[in-house]
């Protein structure tokens, strides 16, 4: 079996986050056999923190803590005040998995959950990032919990807990990171032999919760990119190239920027009401199981295993959105996801494919005072369609070495640190090629690396279009800069004013784009059906691909083995039969195809051959 996750969340079908207090072996048992059938290797399960450390503060004298008991003012039988009904409960929940060969990632503290918090009744006033008291608690839960269970094989890993940053507003970013690595340091202590997940699907650079932080605190990234609510990510209708595209970007992102492995831990289009679950729901699943697959992310998890829809507890009676997002219906009859999952893994099976790691052409530099999610991510869209395969940095950073660097959308006087702003264009003097877009930012030294002066300036919205290889692109500047060659070649223009142009910078090449493409395209509905992306292939127009394919709803990632040879995986971010006419270069041949046509691609489907490198 390949070793990418197949897998999802669960809760009990009968019960959900009641599961432990209404426990049903049978129903679990029932549960777990069908998702298995199914071919879901993986689940992510949640020892609920109400539950499993029931704890209740009893008082003496002068309203002072006299001692700590669990619930009914039963005496805890461990020093960790874990209930031992419950731990009981998670161990047959193990042998379940094991009579299936399921893997288990155990979310441990687990005190947030659809919307609802389940905290231990001694800390309900408390702040659960910095009070002794709940720190006290959550380490006595980790030490108790982790040396009950951790001889047991069905674990893959522990995370922190379901999205523990959702728990509370938290004070700063010290106190997150303290948190963070207090708890880390804390299941390592108790057992070092498996990964620890963040369990976090944070989208920031700067700010409380951190990618670096979650990266540097833990083993593996998580991201949850569901494009109802991923910032920027429901502008377009579920089955655009915008949205197909989420996962694997807003992955990459926390991969690069984190500097770990991610997994896709949960993901979904949130039921009916946001799109058909006969069509489009499976779709996204079907595109995103192979674009997190050749991306490189270590699996993909949906939300959630079962339908939710007869139960009668919170938070199910509080939101209408967590009810209808099972893999099965409330029959746990299969749906059309669950399939797509299951197709998917009898293909990785049967195909047997060792996939090298996909080529990266190049860098996408963030800079500071962006929106540095919603220009990655407009970045990387625009790249995937002018087929590059980006990478992500940012700019204070280090820099990592590459032919090609992106700077989009750059706005501020801040930019990045000097240093990294004199490496970045020793990088480009020595022969690399940098892309600048303009955000009204302020670039030191600008004449002498763009070969253009600034005339003059003024703050009027400019809108026009300029033409590119056949192609008509319009633009908006939010600030005007009026702009004059002093050595460079003006490849477009509008009304006498210089909108991109080229200027040949020691042994490598600047363009210059006189607007901020990136950051338009993140307000605008449906811009990726325009031809934005011809500016990328205008500038970056590639000649030692293994493949050619122009079609900019499908998406290219090649995957180059130690002898040359080429797996090329093609997938159709559309919901639409798109013709892709794939050229093969003729330093290669095909050699197999594992699936698809090289004529045409079917809606949300996917070519995959093997080119052999000609002698």
């Amino acid at each position: 079996m390949n070793d990418f996750i197949l897998g999802t969340n669960y809760w009990a079908s009968n019960a959900g986050t009641a599961m432990w207090h209404d426990w049903s072996e049978k129903t679990v048992d029932d549960d777990i056999k069908i998702l298995s059938e199914n071919h879901i290797n993986y689940i992510r399960v949640f020892p609920l923190w109400s539950d499993f450390q029931p704890v209740i503060p009893m008082y003496g004298p002068g309203g002072v803590i006299r001692d700590y008991c669990l619930t009914n003012e039963k005496k805890s039988e461990n020093p960790y005040y874990l209930d031992e009904t419950m731990l009981s409960r998670f161990d047959t929940l193990l042998d379940i998995c094991n009579k299936y060969n399921v893997k288990v990632i155990v979310g441990l503290i687990t005190g947030w959950m659809s919307g609802r918090l389940f905290v231990p009744p001694a800390l309900y006033d408390k702040n659960l990032y910095s009070d002794e008291k709940a720190l006290m608690f959550e380490q006595k839960f980790i030490k108790g919990f982790v040396t009950r269970f951790r001889h047991r094989k069905e674990i893959y890993a522990w995370d922190l807990g379901n999205e523990c940053n959702c728990m509370q507003p938290v004070k700063n970013r010290e106190s997150a990171y303290t948190w963070t690595i207090m708890i880390s340091n804390a299941i390592k202590a108790n057992d070092a032999t498996r990964p620890i997940m963040s369990g976090m699907g944070c989208e920031a650079i700067e700010g409380s919760w951190t990618i670096r932080d979650q990266g540097e605190c833990t083993d593996i990234l998580t991201t949850h990119p569901y494009p109802l609510w991923v910032s920027h990510g429901s502008k377009d209708v579920v089955s655009s190239i915008r949205t197909l595209m989420l996962p694997e970007c807003l992955n990459k992102f926390h991969a690069h920027l984190g500097g770990r492995e991610s997994l896709v831990e949960e993901t979904g289009t949130m039921g009916p009401m946001i799109c058909s679950e006969d069509d489009v729901a499976p779709g996204f699943a079907k595109v995103n199981l192979m674009a997190c697959y050749a991306t490189g992310s270590l699996g993909m998890m949906w939300w959630c295993a079962h339908e939710q829809t007869n139960l009668k507890t919170a938070p199910y009676t509080w939101s209408k959105c967590e009810v209808e997002l099972g893999l099965t219906d409330k029959y746990k009859k299969p749906k059309q996801v669950l399939k797509e999952f299951n197709n998917f893994a009898e293909w990785l099976n049967e195909s047997n494919l060792n996939l090298p790691k996909a080529h990266e052409d190049g860098v996408i530099i963030l800079t500071e005072g962006q929106d540095h999610w919603g220009i990655a991510y407009m970045t990387y869209i625009l790249a995937r369609q002018a087929k590059l395969n980006m990478g992500f940095s940012y700019a204070n950073d280090k820099i990592p070495d590459s032919n090609i660097y992106l700077l989009p959308s750059v706005q501020g006087t801040t930019i990045m640190n000097d240093d990294k702003y004199k490496l970045l264009f020793e990088k480009v003097y020595n022969g690399a090629t940098l892309y600048i877009s303009n955000d009204n930012g302020i670039l030191s030294e600008f004449e002498s690396f763009t070969g253009v002066r600034v005339v003059d300036s003024d703050g009027k919205q400019t809108a026009g279009t300029i033409s590119l290889d056949g192609s008509e692109i319009p633009f908006v500047q939010n600030r005007r800069l009026i702009l004059t060659s002093i050595g460079a070649e003006v490849v477009a223009e509008c009304d006498g004013n210089i909108i991109l142009s080229k200027y040949n910078y020691g042994s490598g090449k600047v363009y210059y784009l006189n607007f901020p493409m990136e950051k338009n395209l993140i307000n605008s509905s449906y811009g990726f059906d325009g031809d934005y992306h011809m500016l990328y292939k205008h500038i970056f127009e590639k000649t030692d691909s293994a493949v050619r394919c122009d079609n900019k709803y499908i998406g290219i990632t090649e995957h180059y083995d130690n002898n040359g040879d080429c797996i090329v995986i093609a997938i159709n971010y559309s919901k639409n039969k798109q013709k892709t006419d794939i050229l093969v270069n003729p330093k290669y041949s095909v050699e197999k195809k594992y699936m698809g046509d090289t004529a045409q691609v079917e809606p949300y489907s996917s070519c995959v051959i093997k080119l052999k490198r000609r002698d």
